[in-house]
């Protein structure tokens, strides 16, 4: 959960289930110290992780676990080297074997948001699985609504 506090220092808006606060580094830059497009990526790829051990999920062969299927993102303002930064992120929607993920960059306002899609397969095999009944009720908690 956002704390007010952050939402203060980075001017975050809406309901988000997870935040982290990141420090660009300089690995993430281009030559000219902006923030690459791939970092945003990362920083989005990092919750993500955090967001399915969290839930009890684990990646391991034979386990099921999330393969991003599609993503949309929008670059609205640019990052640069050295800048604080608060990355959310919170389950959207569910389906039987797919959810959908929101992503956002704050810093003084929005500057990123991501939208990706998720289908649960079991490692090694390929196969689409289920999102299992905990995961999938834990995430309802968070927000996320039941589709089709």
């Amino acid at each position: 959960m956002v704390e007010d506090a952050e939402r203060a220092e980075f001017g975050i808006e809406g309901h988000w289930a997870m935040v982290r606060r990141h420090r660009i580094r300089w690995s993430e830059c281009d030559q000219y110290a902006h923030a690459n497009n791939t970092a945003y990526l990362a920083l989005c790829e990092d919750l993500r992780v955090s967001h399915w051990l969290s839930l009890g999920g684990r990646f391991a062969p034979g386990e099921v676990g999330p393969v991003v299927a599609q993503m949309e993102v929008r670059y609205l303002r640019p990052l640069a080297f050295d800048d604080a930064v608060a990355v959310t992120m919170r389950p959207a929607a569910l389906r039987r074997s797919s959810l959908t993920h929101d992503y956002a960059v704050w810093k003084e306002g929005l500057v990123f948001t991501c939208r990706a899609v998720l289908v649960l397969v079991r490692h090694g095999s390929g196969e689409k699985a289920a999102i299992p009944p905990a995961m999938r009720a834990a995430m309802v908690g968070q927000g996320a609504v039941e589709e089709g």
